[in-house]
């Protein structure tokens, strides 16, 4: 990115050539929620070359794209006041590192990047707090913020145009954990809905099935069926935002514990002591990054208080 000395354009570098219109301005502008990036979009207020885009749009090498005054502006962070110490427990989130990037274990309850009143996200503390500092750290994909498991960090630029292409021809398999709420007669369900984001004063952006909406395909294969739920392996085919949440809602069977999508009160909080969304990226595969290196397949362990749970369900069905 090269800045024009105007604090409301920029023009796009070859690093950035291809990337979509989203996720560029959710990586140039650090710390702005994406509710307010998509409406700066929606609103006309970003423009490339002039023109009005729209979230999909893609940007290339010299384009120059405005937005509103000051929205570069970087939210001051106090970093000096957060000890290193206090962040050890990073590098035992960290599952695998190469030269490439890097695979952690996201806990739940904790942001991938900051906006929407968080200061810090998961990103913004790898890197402030890693030692070495010829890295450009940057997420390749996301997952919700009480949604735990496998989560990729580019460490390189040339690297991150690898992996998103990756993403985006389908090269890239990923598989979560579930424990979902009811009564199940199928060992394998299909869910082929579009889904579309709204936005509600309670629960703020939902996604909502609607034929009109984008093109969303999700796989759940049963794995331990209990009294009033079950276990499933879930596999999304595509990666739109909330896609397994809003599926297993629309199968009429949410995920346990979940306050957006889910029942309430839910009986495997109040019986069983579930504290979070019981949703786990279990496992993530992909092509390597070189003509040297083989495919990549990595799994995350399940957080210790979803194993307790899982415990406390088996021993309840055995008692039946």
């Amino acid at each position: 990115m090269k800045d024009l000395g105007i604090n409301n354009k920029v023009i796009v570098s070859r690093d950035d050539d291809g990337m979509r219109l989203d996720n560029y301005l959710i990586k140039i502008i650090k710390g702005m929620p994406k509710s307010r990036i998509y409406r700066m979009i929606r609103k006309g207020e970003v423009r490339i070359n002039s023109k009005r885009a729209k979230p999909r749009s893609r940007v290339h090498v010299n384009d120059t794209v405005r937005m509103p005054p000051n929205a570069l502006n970087k939210p001051k962070t106090k970093f000096s006041s957060v000890r290193k110490d206090d962040l050890r427990w990073i590098n035992n989130i960290v599952i695998f590192e190469n030269d490439s990037f890097l695979l952690v274990n996201k806990p739940s309850g904790l942001a991938v990047h900051g906006g929407s009143g968080i200061h810090l996200g998961l990103i913004e503390l790898l890197r402030s707090f890693r030692e070495k500092r010829n890295e450009h750290l940057e997420l390749v994909h996301r997952l919700d913020k009480d949604t735990s498991g496998c989560l990729l960090v580019s460490k390189k630029k040339s690297k991150l145009r690898k992996l998103h292409e990756y993403f985006r021809e389908g090269k890239v398999q990923k598989n979560y954990l579930g424990l979902m709420v009811g009564k199940f007669t199928q060992t394998v369900y299909e869910i082929d809905q579009p889904l579309k984001i709204i936005s509600t004063p309670e629960n703020g952006r939902l996604a909502v099935p609607d034929d009109s909406g984008k093109k969303a395909k999700t796989k759940f294969f049963l794995m331990e069926q209990y009294k009033n739920s079950a276990l499933f392996r879930i596999e999304p085919i595509t990666g739109k935002t909330h896609q397994i949440r809003a599926h297993a809602k629309y199968m009429k069977t949410p995920l346990a514990a979940d306050q957006r999508y889910g029942i309430q009160p839910d009986q495997i909080v109040s019986e069983f002591g579930l504290t979070r969304l019981f949703l786990h990226a279990e496992s993530i595969t992909f092509p390597g990054l070189s003509s040297t290196e083989n495919t990549f397949s990595f799994k995350s362990k399940l957080d210790a208080k979803l194993t307790e749970v899982l415990e406390k369900l088996r021993s309840e069905t055995h008692q039946i």
